[in-house]
């Protein structure tokens, strides 16, 4: 009982596997966040045994970028009705970041006790951080918890420059910089508008005037801009509180309650968004250039579940960089075996070269009034720089007036007492602005084929996990360009500060330095280790950016497409810092995360068929239809988002909006199971008058929707998918497999009905029945669900 906080007794299952309760309870909390946001994987088999269709999209890991791409894929994806399944090895921790919480929890969960080479037998440090792979640098590792990393990051997120972006392919510079990848991104996630929560206050911006004015002495520094930092501090708009720090938590929270609310109607087997935590992908299953599966250690499970991929279904790998390489390693049959023939291997693997200055500069020296100062006086900048041999820096700045060497002590955390706000301007430096130049230095990439083993990359040790999975091995290493372009860089940061006091004869009496992490100041500039890393430069698996192992570009010249999809593989796409050609000094995350949101953006626009020119949608409001049921039986019709799906018993649901004569109907439609049955009438009389389905079996005309052809006598052509039903049947059989979408274009000319099926032309007939009427949908009855979705006319003739 000696623990810090105390240990408590371990949870155990209950023995009588009947005792169930709909939100379990610890010895502190409800358990409500967890449950109303995660699924079981007994849920999700639940959902697909009682008739849910096939996931669309199967997300790996739901940290920074992978709950941030699930949460576009739904929203996205409505019209298309997408469902996405989100696996992560991690579970429910937070629901934002943790600055965004009183006293950020004590701080203990930002990180682990210590960076670690491999997992030392001390497991997971800190609730959450786990070392899952082995390293020749020490690392921190992975917050293994839904929203990952980005519950912790410090927000950092400026673009990538033009020269950065030079190696890139040109689509994705051109949708990064052009298209508006950078800039919806940068107002989402807060750092436009900049700095909107520093208050407008004299000691901002004559620190932004001072620092103007130095870098012009400084030899390798360039700009001067406001800090891009991911925080929204006020109101997006009236009513709406702010969002306050970035993380991709509430991102995902919102889709899923968002789900809850909205795709409920037939409980969750209508339900698109699913989250399963504690599920950690083992490996992946290949069959040629497709993956059918994932094998997954479920908690609580014994033996690894197999989770099917469907056909036309797509697998996101968004679990970090090392983890997503190792699982390309090891599953896919990706890598260089030059250097082991058992252990393949990808290089271009990049980090930062991190260092973190610290002074203090009196006040007079900058231009500010003499203490002490009447309000909180913090604020941060981007200063951006270029090394002799034309690499890229920056220094992140931070300072205020504090009364100690942490500068960002009052800066990006909630304060909800009044009192501790007081208390916090009394307790500010009348004398001394500390400033912390946090410097990030680009790392030089190497793309050549095979990887240069004096260089980084990542392999597969022979060692294994709890589970008998190969570990991934990270190699980590230096340069000598990457050595210069260090010292110039924590160079230039030291005189910047040397500039900002003064010069260098002013310098003595008005700037000290930090002499060791702990303190103290003293007038002396540090001098660099002689024999190996300064303390004040972090270590190289210490940054969280990793980056580069499976870089964007041409096949043969990179292991992805401009799209972050595998060559070699048709349905098996990375998101995150992985498929940075380069890495530049960016914080990784603001490229990232537009990244992730093109990649939903790509996924939903492959699985939505454009209609041909001239077509316009049908209304969607359910007061433009009406629903006609054969008498004794229920039938539905489901508004799921943008999907319609047939369910109950037998009835048509009539478009009540107009009537159409000469025109012609694009829809999509997909069936669950062979068998599964359905039909679109054209030219069909209305609802209203006696017996209006009779009438619409005699007079209208039914194209079908059953690949087995029930009817009288069943099996026959003029019974099965695209036929004229009981008129004539179809030449050809292109309908897709259930679970996927199809598509009709039904045109109505004159006497002639020409149906295309998937872009094949299979039924040209000439009726001698009704030439105007009403569009409806069949609804043939359980259990037989077919889904519509993309409805849309173009009304007159087809053009010969």
């Amino acid at each position: 009982m000696s623990g810090k906080p105390p240990d408590l007794p371990r949870l155990l299952p209950a023995t009588d596997a009947g005792d169930r309760v709909q939100v379990q309870q610890t010895a502190f909390s409800h358990d409500v966040l967890g449950r109303f946001v995660c699924n079981s994987w007994d849920e999700v088999e639940a959902s697909l045994a009682d008739g849910a269709f096939p996931f669309d999209v199967v997300v790996v890991g739901a940290g920074m970028f992978g709950g941030y791409c699930a949460e576009k894929l739904y929203r996205l994806g409505t019209d298309a009705g997408l469902r996405v399944l989100v696996l992560d090895a991690g579970a429910m921790l937070l629901p934002v970041h943790v600055q965004n919480l009183p006293q950020r929890l004590g701080g203990s969960l930002g990180g682990p006790r210590y960076a670690r080479t491999r997992d030392d037998g001390t497991g997971v440090h800190n609730v959450v951080w786990g070392l899952p792979w082995i390293s020749n640098e020490p690392s921190p590792g992975l917050a293994l918890c839904l929203g990952g990393r980005s519950l912790f990051w410090g927000g950092w997120s400026p673009r990538l420059t033009g020269t950065d972006l030079q190696q890139w392919p040109a689509e994705v510079r051109e949708y990064l910089a052009e298209h508006g990848g950078y800039d919806r991104t940068e107002v989402e996630i807060g750092t436009v508008p900049a700095c909107d929560y520093m208050l407008a206050t004299s000691f901002h911006d004559d620190l932004l005037t001072a620092l103007r004015v130095a870098v012009g002495g400084v030899p390798g520094l360039a700009t001067v801009e406001e800090a891009p930092l991911a925080v929204v501090g006020s109101a997006p708009a009236s009513g709406l509180f702010a969002y306050d720090k970035f993380s991709s938590a509430p991102f995902l929270i919102d889709a899923v309650r968002n789900d809850a609310a909205e795709n409920t109607g037939q409980g969750d087997v209508s339900r698109r968004l699913f989250v399963v935590p504690r599920a950690h992908v083992l490996r992946l299953r290949r069959d040629g250039e497709t993956v059918t599966g994932l094998d997954v250690a479920l908690e609580g499970r014994p033996d690894p579940v197999h989770v099917p991929v469907a056909a036309g279904s797509t697998v996101v790998l968004a679990n970090g960089t090392v983890e997503a390489t190792r699982l390309v390693l090891d599953s896919l049959g990706i890598g260089d075996r030059t250097a082991d023939p058992d252990s393949p291997r990808l290089g271009n693997l990049t980090v930062h070269l991190r260092s973190n200055i610290t002074v203090r500069v009196r006040r007079a020296a900058l231009g500010l009034p003499p203490g002490p100062p009447p309000d909180v006086e913090t604020t941060a900048f981007l200063v951006r720089g270029q090394g002799s041999a034309g690499r890229q820096f920056h220094l992140q700045v931070s300072a205020a007036a504090v009364g100690g060497i942490d500068p960002e002590r009052n800066v990006w955390q909630l304060v909800p007492d009044i009192d501790q706000l007081a208390q916090i301007r009394a307790n500010q430096d009348p004398e001394w602005i500390t400033l912390v130049f946090r410097c990030m230095g680009e790392m030089e990439g190497d793309r050549s084929t095979p990887p240069d083993p004096a260089r980084s990359w990542i392999d597969l040790s022979p060692e294994t996990d709890e589970h008998g999975q190969r570990r991934a091995y990270v190699h980590l290493t230096t340069t000598p360009a990457d050595e210069t372009l260090w010292r110039e860089m924590d160079r230039a940061a030291f005189d910047l500060a040397a500039v900002l006091a003064g010069g260098p004869s002013a310098a003595a009496a008005s700037l000290e330095y930090l002499q060791t992490r702990g303190g103290p100041f003293a007038g002396e500039r540090p001098a660099p280790s002689a024999t190996g890393r300064s303390w004040w430069q972090d270590g190289l698996g210490t940054t969280h950016h990793e980056a580069g192992t499976m870089p964007m570009g041409d096949p043969g010249a990179s292991v992805t497409d401009a799209r972050g999809r595998l060559h070699g593989l048709s349905n098996v796409q990375v998101v995150g810092p992985a498929v940075f050609p380069t890495l530049g000094s960016a914080n990784p995350a603001l490229t990232g995360l537009a990244l992730a949101r093109r990649t939903a953006e790509l996924l939903v626009e492959d699985r939505t068929a454009a209609p041909p020119p001239g077509f316009e949608p049908l209304s969607r409001d359910p007061a433009d239809w009406a629903l006609v049921a054969r008498p004794g039986t229920s039938p539905a019709m489901w508004h799921l988002g943008g999907l319609l799906e047939t369910g109950g018993g037998y009835g048509l649901y009539y478009y009540v909006a107009e009537e159409f004569a000469d025109a012609a109907f694009w829809i999509e439609w997909r069936e669950l199971a062979r068998g599964d049955n359905s039909g679109v009438f054209v030219r069909t009389p209305g609802p209203g008058g006696p017996d209006p389905l009779g009438r619409a079996d005699e007079q209208g005309n039914e194209i079908q929707i059953d690949d087995l052809g029930a009817g009288t006598p069943p099996g026959q052509a003029v019974h099965v998918t695209g036929a004229v039903y009981g008129l004539q049947g179809p030449t050809a059989c292109a309908a897709r497999p259930p679970g996927r979408w199809n598509t009709f274009l039904v045109e109505t000319s004159g006497p002639r009905i020409a149906v295309t099926l998937n872009g094949t032309p299979v039924t040209d007939h000439t009726s001698t029945r009704r030439r105007q009427g009403f569009f409806a949908l069949q609804v043939h009855g359980q259990p037989s669900r077919v889904q519509f979705r993309d409805l849309c006319v173009r009304r007159g003739r087809t053009p010969a």
